[in-house]
């Protein structure tokens, strides 16, 4: 856009130039071209372009927006400077520039009507040289009665629009003007009384305010769409009534609160939406303390703390909510500790009866000989699938879950009863863990894991409470 603008001031000057070197050189009277110098209240103050004053994100949005138009209403200005200096070369016979300056307006707004029709009207007189400009005109008009007479009012309407932008003064175009616009606007009138009829206002104002663009000053227009404004308004605010209030019976009051916020913008000041958003507030706020106390009593400190957050928002007490908060946090930090305690008491006690099994075993129980055996099939030890063939190491008269390494493979004994103290503690923490008490899964799956570093249904348990509690 930055380049299009710079382009656009360089034929300005340079349109300017040209005008004034060939008026300059003839004895006619010098036609007069509009200044390029700065308009006041023209630019936008741009001084709080870093935007580092503006706090509010919305007032970020709506600053940015206005900067946009403005460069648009800048560009608007510009377009129509560089427009009326290819005009007047048009006029001056020089079709050529004409169109090269018309064509350059276009490249920036394909929309620029008047551009469209100079450009094209400028490239006929270039390459038919022999044709007049009345002949054109003449031609348009026999173009524009055909269309009016088969009732194709638009169209007819463009025709007289290309004849004006050739010739602004033309009072027969004029004329032709006035009467299609009266026809078009009394079509649009029609339009939008048929629609009100069928309760759709908003049709209907649609089709009015178009007739109202081509009749300024009818009173009785202007009524018929204030009227209309006020039953769309009515009709807007009654639906959404209906909406907000299916959304309070069903208990949804957030969203019943949303919708009656959308009713305030429509029609502010209602005391009786008022009094429903007041109950809602209340309800909601409510609903967050009474969960926030919920989880608070299941020691989840953290909800109880979202919780009671969401409510100070949804007006209750900033000063008891607070309060609860603070509560909320030492609880979980005295909870942490006691946890913490009592997995290392658990930890210690594991040992310690772990210790006392092994006394107690060779105690009562003679060593014997370990054997080496071959395995032809899968192991029936759970975790261990050797291939057939492989030499497996085994202490006679263990449990079967304990796996002891072949010869040379690292891995550490575990003895029977360490492995199954560590199963006993893994189950211990899965029944936490599907309560969603992941603070004693943890610690029932952290005893088991110490037990028996190779129990990988601990591990992989541990990884997962871990992943839960970051």
């Amino acid at each position: 856009m930055k380049k299009h603008i710079f382009f656009v001031f360089v034929l300005m000057y340079a349109a300017g130039w040209v005008v004034a070197a060939n008026t300059n050189n003839t004895f006619r009277k010098e036609t007069p071209t509009r200044q390029f110098g700065k308009e006041e209240g023209m630019l936008l103050d741009l001084g709080k372009i870093s935007m580092g004053t503006l706090n509010d994100v919305e007032e970020k949005k709506q600053y940015l927006s206005t900067v946009q138009l403005e460069k648009q209403r800048i560009q608007n200005y510009m377009l129509r400077m560089v427009y009326e200096n290819a005009y007047t070369l048009y006029k001056q016979g020089d079709y050529q520039r004409a169109q090269e300056m018309a064509q350059t307006i276009l490249s920036i707004d394909p929309e620029f009507t008047q551009a469209k029709t100079l450009a094209r009207q400028a490239q006929d007189m270039g390459t038919y040289g022999t044709t007049s400009e009345s002949q054109v005109i003449e031609a348009k008009f026999q173009e524009a009665s055909s269309l009016y007479a088969s009732g194709r009012l638009v169209e007819a309407n463009d025709k007289v629009n290309e004849i004006l932008t050739i010739q602004p003064g033309n009072s027969r175009a004029q004329s032709w003007k006035r009467k299609i616009d009266q026809e078009i606007a009394r079509e649009y009138t029609r339009r939008g009384d048929e629609a009100e009829q069928n309760g759709d206002y908003r049709q209907a104002l649609d089709d009015w305010y178009n007739a109202l663009l081509m009749r300024k000053d009818d009173p009785k227009l202007v009524a018929k769409i204030a009227d209309a404004e006020n039953k769309l308004r009515k009709q807007q605010v009654e639906e959404s009534m209906k909406q907000a209030l299916d959304f309070y019976a069903n208990g949804q009051f957030v969203e019943s609160y949303a919708v009656f916020e959308r009713i305030t913008k429509i029609q502010p000041g209602d005391p009786r939406v008022e009094k429903y958003m007041a109950q809602l507030k209340n309800e909601i706020a409510e609903g967050y303390y009474n969960a926030g106390t919920k989880a608070y009593e299941d020691s989840r400190f953290d909800q109880a703390i979202t919780y009671w957050n969401n409510a100070k928002k949804w007006g209750a007490d900033e000063t008891s909510m607070d309060g609860l908060i603070k509560q909320a946090r030492a609880a979980k930090e005295d909870y942490t500790r006691t946890k913490r305690r009592m997995e290392a008491v658990a930890v210690q006690e594991a040992k310690a009866q772990l210790a006392a099994a092994q006394e107690a075993a060779k105690a009562e129980e003679l060593p014997e000989p370990i054997e080496t055996v071959t395995v032809d099939e899968p192991s029936a030890i759970p975790g261990v699938e050797p291939s057939a063939g492989t030499p497996v190491t085994v202490i006679p008269g263990s449990r079967p879950e304990v796996p002891v390494s072949a010869p040379g493979a690292g891995t550490s004994r575990v003895s029977a009863e360490a492995s199954a103290a560590s199963r006993a503690k893994y189950r211990e923490g899965l029944d936490y863990y599907n309560q969603d008490d992941y603070e004693n899964a943890r610690a029932s799956w952290t005893v088991a894991k110490q037990l028996d570093p190779g129990n990988t249904d601990a591990e992989l348990g541990l990884r997962k409470v871990e992943e839960l509690l970051k």
